[in-house]
């Protein structure tokens, strides 16, 4: 029997063990330091993707808006549903339940076959961005999701709907390890009622890594660097892994190919980022400018398909697909 140890349990490693769990004979263990799951993020997904084990949504967006050093930039509604919020916590503990965690501390790698690294960017071989995120109560709940951008800095502001009456609040900027007092200082100034309901940090990938023999998901360095998106490029990651596993194929060899399209994405994403990084204060407020006065590119920007083939996709789909 082929047996598989899964160091990590976030979104790749607790789906990839899932996977091998209830579909193959394979033993597997999936390693952890915590019991539990508890990363925050926006847990956010763009509405083109369904895992192979369904999550729960718990809201719909269709509104968006844009601001640019304080002044508002743009704000599109779409016809139909674009961003779906998700029980991210939820999904991903209700696969570990079932495939049961065994604590780091006790891996040896003599014991296995395949070890698959699924610690995201918990290595620190890759530039990160350090953000805040937090779960508010306010009487000023909308349904709208806000990016606010300054020039000065590399990063945002998010404000994402929760469920009902709760918002998500974040920040996270290159420059700025402390993203906590940034959050705790926008949350003051835009919701004073604002009871904070639980607040916590993380550290995102924003630059390629070098060695990505049996990673998976942010691991692999699988974040889309200008949004910070990687619950899809993650899940589809542990897709692509156990595909590779279960038909014993060269496990790297197949995740190259397969994931051709979504490494192509995220590439450009980093060439991006590199070009603004580098940029005077008034060239990054123009790029900025480009990019939220356009209907066209904020659709690419909201899917994370910043390609030529994405952005012809988003121009056929903006005729009948946003709200004015």
């Amino acid at each position: 029997m082929i047996k598989i140890a899964i160091l990590g349990g976030g979104v790749s490693g607790s789906l990839l063990s899932y996977l091998i769990k209830t579909r193959t004979n394979f033993d597997v263990k999936l390693f952890d330091i915590r019991e539990k799951y508890v990363k925050p993020c926006g847990d956010i997904v763009p509405n083109v993707y369904s895992p192979p084990v369904p999550w729960d949504v718990k809201f719909r967006i269709k509104r968006f808006a844009f601001y640019l050093d304080g002044e508002l930039m743009n704000e599109i509604e779409y016809r139909n549903t674009k961003w779906l919020v998700i029980d991210k916590w939820g999904w991903i503990n209700k696969m570990r339940e079932r495939v049961g965690v065994t604590h780091v501390s006790l891996f040896n790698k003599k014991d296995f076959d395949y070890v698959i690294d699924a610690k995201g960017p918990y290595d620190m071989d890759r530039e990160v961005v350090y953000t805040t995120r937090a779960l508010i109560r306010t009487n000023r709940f909308d349904d709208i999701a806000i990016f606010e951008f300054n020039t000065r800095y590399t990063g945002f502001y998010w404000v994402f709907p929760s469920e009902e009456g709760i918002l998500n609040v974040g920040a996270g900027f290159l420059e700025h390890k402390n993203s906590k007092e940034l959050v705790l200082s926008y949350i003051k100034e835009k919701y004073k009622d604002a009871q904070i309901l639980d607040i916590r940090g993380a550290p995102i990938s924003v630059s390629p890594i070098k060695d990505k023999r049996f990673k998976i998901g942010e691991a692999r360095g699988l974040v889309f660097p200008l949004s910070g998106e990687g619950i899809r490029p993650s899940a589809i990651s542990a897709e692509v892994a156990f595909e590779a596993l279960y038909k014993e194929k060269d496990f790297e060899f197949y995740m190259d190919e397969y994931l051709k399209k979504l490494y192509n994405a995220i590439n450009i994403q980093h060439l991006l980022l590199k070009l603004y990084r580098n940029s005077s204060l008034s060239l990054r407020k123009t790029l900025l400018r480009v990019l939220f006065k356009s209907d066209i590119l904020i659709d690419a920007y909201l899917e994370d398909k910043i390609t030529l083939e994405g952005i012809l996709e988003s121009a056929r789909f903006i005729k009948n697909g946003i709200i004015r």
